[in-house]
């Protein structure tokens, strides 16, 4: 019973604090922690889950997921059919939907916006979710082609009437040859290239939102050197930060953006023109920017903060999750004596919400031939990538740095997350050094010797630095190889990855909807997300046949085939599932529903707040 001691002390030390601060001056109804400030809030540009997790509450998608069947239910489309042969979804779009503003929601709405997504121009990370329509991959090839020979036209042949020209013909272009119509404004006709069984969920991602065309548009210009649109990144600004000629954005969802004050806080109220405005649990949602774990557990402690999403804190998360599992079995032994003495000496940790999480946590290994300096990139050999990824000790991993046990993995598609798939799982695969040695060998590297020019980067403020210190630690212990780590801001993070600006990357996937491609499609070698610029011919006609195959079992095994490609090939070293630690009183807050996939419906949700 060594834990006794140590739970003691930690919850004395923390009761220490509890007089050290006092409430908000405005309170919101809800009021959560996030370690990290945001990257982008644009729907078609994002990519990060805390910045979803903001813009799934601005803006309303044709279905919703419904909590806490998970199942598909209507949105903005109150209505849809499906032809027989599946190739053609018809929506009907709800009267009553509207605009932030007042404005009806329109189906140009969402042609407005599923064009954004697709035009190159946006460099948006999710475009290849829209390929599965008819003809909007060949689009998006024809606009980088059109764009590709304007850059080339002499400084004569390039002006604002001349990038407007080419734009005014890509959106005509757009009209006749991508399967998406707007016979009227409350119906929207959508046909695929082929039947695509999970679309209906695949629509309820955030990237296939609405956004209101007249303030978006206004605030979007052409660059005359480029031929490109250029989108005004404070087109997003909030209520309070609104002016002439630059108007706050306009929201079809729950909730509109009042207030974001630079890595200090976020505040959304509720959107009056929605329609179930009046059925909402509650009306304004406060976001902290907290980057310390246990300066965030602090707050929660004083009532401060009702809920942390996502909780790390170092080891505080794993320490209060031992806790709660401890506390549990004293419960289920019923130890008469020894259990009530323990359950009066220690508060109850029913506030730690330990879930599996359709998710992996992973390093990205850069793979094109030259880094971003110009010099030779050792790891553009998958034997280099597959030693550095054979030589991490992933259970001392979960067992020592995260101290959660999470379930460790060799592959990217979380293991039994998805009914009727089978992940190559493959022993080989798994912790072995001298394998790896040899394979590092035969690249030209013996005993790691001239393996030199890179470096781990990760995010600072949620507990990575131990991961890679330690994994450094491995490499140069089984490899002899120095590799040394930085830390970064999350959003420094999220321009170098783009960019290639890195070798050897901390990154992290979720599900977005429940099929594999949600995982295996960022490997395709045009997916905006396939920052480490893997390619390999193979994975891709195996990705192909599966999007044609009707049978579900063979399209399963074809995509299981595909990432057991991709595995051996290493872009990525897997390291383990997630396991998120949320932090919330269940007395107190109301209809969070959580499950491994992170859908969430905050709208829904209630706080019971204390008499005053």
């Amino acid at each position: 019973m060594r834990w006794i001691a140590p739970i003691l002390v930690f919850d004395l030390v923390l009761i220490a604090f509890l007089f050290t601060g006092g409430v908000d001056e405005e309170r919101a109804d809800l009021v959560f922690a996030s370690s990290s400030e945001h990257n982008n809030l644009d729907p078609q540009q994002l990519s990060w889950s805390h910045d979803i997790r903001i813009v799934e509450n601005l803006f309303e998608p044709l279905v919703k997921i419904k909590i806490p069947e998970l199942t598909p239910e209507p949105g903005v489309a109150e209505s849809w059919t499906v032809s027989e042969d599946g190739l053609v979804y018809t929506f009907k779009l709800r009267s009553d939907a509207k605009w932030s503003n007042g404005d009806p929601v329109k189906a140009s709405d969402f042609l407005y916006a599923w064009r954004r997504a697709m035009l190159p121009d946006m460099v948006a990370y999710y475009t290849s979710l829209f390929w599965v329509i008819d003809g909007a991959e060949d689009f998006f090839h024809w606009r980088n082609k059109q764009l590709e020979a304007y850059v080339k036209r002499s400084a004569d042949g390039k002006s604002d009437a001349e990038a407007q020209k080419l734009l005014d013909e890509a959106y005509q272009r757009f009209t006749e040859t991508v399967g998406v119509s707007a016979p009227d404004q409350h119906t929207l006709v959508v046909r695929l290239k082929n039947p695509v069984a999970y679309f209906l969920e695949l629509t309820a991602f955030i990237t296939w939102v609405p956004v209101h065309e007249k303030t978006c548009d206004a605030q979007t210009l052409i660059a005359p050197d480029s031929g490109r649109l250029v989108q005004d990144g404070y087109w997003v600004r909030p209520i309070e930060n609104a002016e002439e000629g630059k108007p706050a954005l306009v929201c079809n969802g729950p909730y509109v953006l009042q207030r974001r004050r630079f890595r200090r806080d976020l505040l959304m109220v509720a959107n009056k023109m929605f329609r179930d405005y009046d059925k909402m649990g509650n009306h304004s949602v406060q976001e902290k920017i907290i980057v310390d774990g246990q300066a965030q557990y602090l707050q929660f402690l004083r009532g401060e903060v009702d809920w942390i999403p996502s909780f790390t804190g170092g080891q505080l998360g794993p320490e209060l999750v031992r806790q709660k599992l401890a506390l549990e079995a004293i419960e289920n032994f019923r130890m008469p004596f020894t259990g009530r003495k323990l359950q009066a000496q220690f508060p109850s940790r029913d506030f730690v919400h330990p879930v599996p999480s359709a998710g992996t946590y992973y390093y990205m290994f850069n793979c094109q031939e030259k880094l971003v300096d110009g010099s030779p990139n050792p790891l553009h050999d998958p034997r280099v990538r597959r030693a550095l990824s054979l030589t991490i000790d992933r259970e001392e991993i979960v067992r020592n740095v995260t101290r959660l046990n999470q379930p460790v993995s060799t592959v990217f598609v979380p293991v039994g997350s998805l009914p009727g798939y089978t992940s190559p799982v493959d022993p080989a695969d798994r912790f072995n050094p001298e394998l790896a040695r040899q394979l590092l060998a035969e690249a030209g590297y013996p005993n790691g010797a001239g393996l030199k020019g890179l470096s781990i980067i990760y995010n600072t403020g949620s507990g990575h630095e131990d991961t890679a210190q330690r994994i450094a630690y491995m490499w140069k212990q089984h490899l002899g190889v120095d590799i040394p780590v930085r830390g970064v801001e999350v959003k420094t993070l999220g321009e170098d990855q783009k960019k290639q600006n890195f070798s050897i990357s901390r990154a992290g996937w979720f599900g977005d909807y429940l099929d594999p491609t949600t995982f295996l499609d960022k490997f395709l070698k045009d997916n905006g997300n396939n920052h480490g610029r893997y390619h390999n011919p193979k994975f891709e006609v195996l990705m192909q046949q599966a999007a044609a195959e009707l049978d579900p079992a063979k399209r399963a095994a074809l995509l299981s085939e595909a990432e057991a490609i991709m595995v051996k090939d290493a872009p990525i070293a897997p390291i383990y599932q997630y396991v998120t630690i949320d932090i919330y009183d269940p007395a107190k807050v109301k209809n969070m529903h959580l499950n491994p996939w992170a859908f969430r419906r905050t709208e829904n949700v209630v706080v019971v707040r204390e008499k005053e």
